[in-house]
Protein backbone atom coordinates (compact mmCIF):
# COMPACT_ATOMS: atom_id res chain seq x y z
CA UNK A 1 0.00 0.00 0.00
CA UNK A 2 2.65 2.18 0.90
CA UNK A 3 4.42 1.52 -2.05
CA UNK A 4 1.07 2.16 -4.41
CA UNK A 5 1.42 5.81 -2.53
CA UNK A 6 4.86 6.77 -2.83
CA UNK A 7 4.48 5.59 -6.66
CA UNK A 8 1.53 8.11 -7.37
CA UNK A 9 3.05 10.69 -5.75
CA UNK A 10 5.94 10.42 -7.62
CA UNK A 11 4.11 10.27 -10.54
CA UNK A 12 1.98 13.42 -9.84
CA UNK A 13 4.88 15.32 -9.18
CA UNK A 14 6.85 14.35 -11.93
CA UNK A 15 3.66 14.86 -14.25
CA UNK A 16 2.76 18.41 -12.83
CA UNK A 17 2.94 21.02 -16.01
CA UNK A 18 5.18 23.71 -13.53
CA UNK A 19 5.14 26.51 -16.52
CA UNK A 20 3.60 29.40 -15.57
CA UNK A 21 3.33 33.25 -16.28
CA UNK A 22 5.06 35.72 -13.77
CA UNK A 23 2.40 37.86 -12.36
CA UNK A 24 2.87 41.80 -13.24
CA UNK A 25 2.35 42.47 -9.62
CA UNK A 26 3.34 41.31 -6.14
CA UNK A 27 0.07 41.02 -4.61
CA UNK A 28 -1.14 38.36 -7.55
CA UNK A 29 2.16 36.90 -7.18
CA UNK A 30 1.41 35.45 -3.74
CA UNK A 31 -2.01 33.98 -5.25
CA UNK A 32 0.70 32.17 -7.33
CA UNK A 33 2.99 30.55 -5.07
CA UNK A 34 -0.01 29.21 -3.21
CA UNK A 35 -1.90 27.97 -6.21
CA UNK A 36 1.31 26.11 -7.24
CA UNK A 37 1.94 24.58 -3.82
CA UNK A 38 -1.86 23.51 -4.03
CA UNK A 39 -1.46 22.07 -7.49
CA UNK A 40 1.24 19.44 -5.80
CA UNK A 41 -1.13 18.49 -2.95
CA UNK A 42 -2.78 15.06 -2.77
CA UNK A 43 -5.66 14.70 -4.43
CA UNK A 44 -6.21 11.03 -4.62
CA UNK A 45 -7.93 9.75 -1.46
CA UNK A 46 -7.51 5.42 -1.68
CA UNK A 47 -9.75 4.85 1.41
CA UNK A 48 -13.05 5.87 -0.39
CA UNK A 49 -11.57 4.55 -4.64
CA UNK A 50 -13.23 1.27 -6.25
CA UNK A 51 -10.54 1.19 -9.12
CA UNK A 52 -7.21 2.46 -8.49
CA UNK A 53 -3.30 2.00 -9.61
CA UNK A 54 -0.41 0.19 -7.70
CA UNK A 55 3.14 -0.19 -8.88
CA UNK A 56 4.02 -3.39 -10.46
CA UNK A 57 7.47 -4.07 -8.54
CA UNK A 58 8.41 -6.42 -11.20
CA UNK A 59 7.99 -4.16 -14.31
CA UNK A 60 7.77 -1.01 -12.39
CA UNK A 61 4.60 -0.31 -14.62
CA UNK A 62 1.14 1.06 -13.12
CA UNK A 63 -1.68 -1.51 -12.82
CA UNK A 64 -5.28 -0.85 -11.94
CA UNK A 65 -6.90 -2.73 -9.70
CA UNK A 66 -10.08 -3.31 -8.15
CA UNK A 67 -9.67 -1.71 -4.98
CA UNK A 68 -12.80 -2.60 -2.83
CA UNK A 69 -15.94 -4.84 -4.18
CA UNK A 70 -19.05 -3.35 -4.59
CA UNK A 71 -22.42 -4.73 -4.45
CA UNK A 72 -23.79 -4.12 -8.00
CA UNK A 73 -27.43 -4.62 -6.99
CA UNK A 74 -27.40 -2.02 -4.41
CA UNK A 75 -24.45 0.24 -6.66
CA UNK A 76 -26.67 3.70 -8.10
CA UNK A 77 -24.59 5.98 -10.15
CA UNK A 78 -25.46 8.89 -7.43
CA UNK A 79 -23.80 6.39 -5.39
CA UNK A 80 -20.62 6.15 -7.86
CA UNK A 81 -20.70 10.11 -8.14
CA UNK A 82 -20.54 10.28 -3.97
CA UNK A 83 -17.28 7.72 -4.39
CA UNK A 84 -15.70 9.71 -6.91
CA UNK A 85 -15.81 12.79 -5.38
CA UNK A 86 -14.38 11.61 -2.05
CA UNK A 87 -11.60 9.93 -3.84
CA UNK A 88 -10.79 13.03 -6.05
CA UNK A 89 -11.50 15.36 -3.49
CA UNK A 90 -10.57 18.54 -6.17
CA UNK A 91 -12.46 17.61 -9.25
CA UNK A 92 -15.90 17.16 -8.59
CA UNK A 93 -17.88 15.74 -11.10
CA UNK A 94 -22.07 15.89 -11.44
CA UNK A 95 -24.20 13.10 -12.21
CA UNK A 96 -26.64 13.99 -14.76
CA UNK A 97 -28.54 10.98 -16.36
CA UNK A 98 -28.52 7.74 -17.21
CA UNK A 99 -29.00 6.77 -21.24
CA UNK A 100 -29.81 3.04 -22.31
CA UNK A 101 -25.81 1.92 -21.51
CA UNK A 102 -23.94 5.13 -21.11
CA UNK A 103 -23.65 7.67 -17.81
CA UNK A 104 -23.61 11.32 -18.50
CA UNK A 105 -21.42 13.39 -15.87
CA UNK A 106 -20.10 16.99 -16.24
CA UNK A 107 -16.95 18.26 -14.08
CA UNK A 108 -18.20 22.07 -13.81
CA UNK A 109 -14.59 23.06 -12.64
CA UNK A 110 -12.27 21.17 -14.38
CA UNK A 111 -9.53 23.57 -14.20
CA UNK A 112 -7.36 20.75 -11.45
CA UNK A 113 -8.08 17.84 -14.07
CA UNK A 114 -7.17 19.51 -17.34
CA UNK A 115 -4.46 21.81 -16.46
CA UNK A 116 -2.94 21.20 -12.63
CA UNK A 117 -2.54 17.32 -12.22
CA UNK A 118 -0.37 16.64 -14.95
CA UNK A 119 -0.81 14.06 -18.44
CA UNK A 120 -0.55 10.92 -16.06
CA UNK A 121 -2.83 12.38 -13.07
CA UNK A 122 -5.55 12.95 -15.34
CA UNK A 123 -5.26 10.00 -16.71
CA UNK A 124 -5.36 8.34 -13.48
CA UNK A 125 -8.80 9.88 -12.47
CA UNK A 126 -10.22 9.65 -16.17
CA UNK A 127 -9.31 5.45 -15.93
CA UNK A 128 -10.86 5.28 -12.34
CA UNK A 129 -13.75 7.14 -12.82
CA UNK A 130 -14.90 5.36 -16.02
CA UNK A 131 -13.92 1.56 -14.74
CA UNK A 132 -15.92 3.09 -11.25
CA UNK A 133 -19.25 3.68 -13.34
CA UNK A 134 -19.10 0.62 -15.57
CA UNK A 135 -19.45 -1.00 -12.46
CA UNK A 136 -22.88 -0.19 -12.87
CA UNK A 137 -25.42 -2.51 -14.05
CA UNK A 138 -25.69 -2.32 -18.25
CA UNK A 139 -23.01 0.65 -18.37
CA UNK A 140 -20.67 0.32 -20.91
CA UNK A 141 -19.91 3.96 -21.65
CA UNK A 142 -19.23 7.25 -19.43
CA UNK A 143 -19.77 10.62 -21.53
CA UNK A 144 -17.43 13.19 -19.61
CA UNK A 145 -18.54 17.35 -20.23
CA UNK A 146 -15.89 19.44 -19.35
CA UNK A 147 -13.90 22.28 -20.77
CA UNK A 148 -11.36 20.68 -22.54
CA UNK A 149 -7.83 21.43 -21.36
CA UNK A 150 -4.02 20.42 -21.99
CA UNK A 151 -4.60 17.15 -20.12
CA UNK A 152 -7.77 15.90 -20.75
CA UNK A 153 -10.84 15.94 -23.43
CA UNK A 154 -14.08 15.51 -22.91
CA UNK A 155 -15.96 12.74 -24.44
CA UNK A 156 -17.18 9.00 -24.41
CA UNK A 157 -14.76 6.48 -22.67
CA UNK A 158 -15.03 3.13 -21.98
CA UNK A 159 -13.15 0.47 -20.64
CA UNK A 160 -11.68 -0.28 -23.81
CA UNK A 161 -10.51 3.35 -24.37
CA UNK A 162 -7.45 3.17 -22.75
CA UNK A 163 -6.27 -0.78 -24.19
CA UNK A 164 -2.66 0.44 -25.21
CA UNK A 165 -1.88 0.79 -21.65
CA UNK A 166 -3.14 -2.28 -21.13
CA UNK A 167 -5.44 -1.65 -17.97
Amino acid sequence: KSVFILGFVLIMIGCTDTKQAKPVLDEPAKETVMAESNENSFVYNESEAIWGFVIDTLTGNEKLIQLKPVEKDALTAELVEEIVNKTWTRIQIKFLKTSNDTVFISIPDSEVLTQQMGTAGAESFMVSTVYSFTELKGIKYVSFDFEVGDHASPGVYDRNSWESNNY
